[in-house]
């Protein structure tokens, strides 16, 4: 049974992220083919991590509550759905309408990633000691959703990604009636709202959560200030699909040995190893200025992201009481990848028009010195 809920949820991985990563992976391009410029996208981006923040929040509450990850993910998705489907069809500059409906996809696009890692990690033992294989598996379905998308975007224009996006995410959610539901912990008493505050009487808890906020500030930097700066050195929409599919293939070998290496290393020391991995990649963007080499660059992801996106879950689920596996995670994430995804495209915006892209960059790199000396210092902080 064990097996089997490892390979059902390998292939969940694969369906949702070849789906998500269409709409998700042209936000940016959209917008800026629309006609905003980087400050206006900034904003628009910066309402998407809002949604982030308050839907995560929720979601995480939600099923814990009523004891339950698969029904609080297909609703969500379905709302993601609706909202791709308008977005792209608006494609003359109207910023209140897209200001809702990008903030919409961004944000919840998140959310549904951040359930689908919570229930993985709750159905049962093998797929949590695993999770890194199956997670291995999201970044190929976006490795072949982004240049689909890219493919859809120069053949049909950006009205296609979202009927193409729907007809993808109505299949993930006939998938889910094959899956297993998260396993919750038994009680007498449904979780109330004041139970929350456990989490944030937990000093480890909040630690691990600032130190990946810091980590996360900059990968919010990499999904955004590094397509400025391709956008800013004449990239096609191609060369931006062709990134993200990079990043994908990169990131396969550590997300399969990643129980492995957290067996070998534990989660603190490839936290650190990541981290400074982090610093020099983005030193690197902030020095190369061409886009082949920004390409280039973009293969560190192999020993960055993946790193950092499993040790996030396990350390977060460490530090986390039983009965609050999914708010821990959901809360965790809205707070260390939604408030950065709002607050970074305007620290970038403000930056650029001030300095440069290359200084907003090197910038980037000098904060993970913070979660460095942080992550040094975790095994004190009980």
């Amino acid at each position: 049974m064990k097996n089997k809920n490892i390979l059902k949820f390998l292939i969940f991985y694969l369906i949702v992220f070849i789906a998500i990563s269409m709409p998700y992976s042209y936000i940016q391009t959209f917008l800026e083919h629309v006609g905003y410029d980087v400050f206006e996208r900034g904003i628009i981006l910066s309402g998407a991590a809002i949604v982030t923040i308050v839907t995560q929040f929720g979601i995480g509450y939600i099923c814990d509550k009523y004891k339950t990850d698969k029904k609080p993910f297909n609703v969500t998705l379905i709302i993601l759905v609706i909202s791709a489907l308008i977005m792209y069809q608006i494609t003359h500059k109207n910023f209140f309408m897209h200001l809702i409906f990008a903030s919409l996809v961004g944000g919840l696009s998140g959310a549904v990633m951040s359930v689908q890692d919570a229930w993985t990690l709750e159905v049962d033992k093998s797929c949590k000691e695993n999770y890194g294989t199956i997670r291995a598996f999201g970044a190929i379905g976006w490795m072949i959703g982004t240049p689909i998308g890219a493919f859809l975007i120069e053949k049909y224009g950006y009205t296609a990604l979202g009927p193409v996006f729907a007809a993808l995410s109505i299949l993930s959610i006939l998938y889910t009636i094959i899956l297993e539901d998260a396993q919750k912990q038994e009680t007498t008493e449904q979780i109330k709202l004041s139970d929350l505050k456990q989490l944030f009487k937990s000093k480890r808890y909040i630690v691990v959560v600032t130190i990946f906020f810091f980590i996360f500030i900059i990968s919010s930097a990499n999904l955004y200030t590094v397509i400025d700066k391709l956008l800013a050195l004449n990239a096609t929409e191609t060369v931006v699909g062709m990134r993200g599919s990079i990043q994908a293939f990169v990131e396969l070998p550590l997300f399969f040995a990643g129980a492995y290496l957290l067996k070998r290393f534990g989660d603190r020391k490839l936290l650190i190893f990541g981290t400074i991995m982090y610093i020099f990649r983005f030193i690197g963007y902030a020095v190369v200025q061409t886009p082949e080499l920004i390409l280039l660059v973009t293969c560190m992801q192999c020993v960055t992201f993946p790193i950092i996106m499993i040790t996030s879950k396990t350390l977060v689920d460490s530090a986390t009481p039983e009965n609050l596996k999914t708010s821990g995670q959901t809360i965790a994430s809205s707070i260390y990848s939604g408030i950065p995804a709002l607050i970074t495209p305007l620290i970038s915006g403000f930056l650029i028009q001030r300095t440069s892209i290359d200084f907003t960059l090197l910038f980037y790199g000098i904060i993970g010195l913070i979660p460095l000396g942080l992550g040094l210092m975790l095994n004190k902080i009980k």
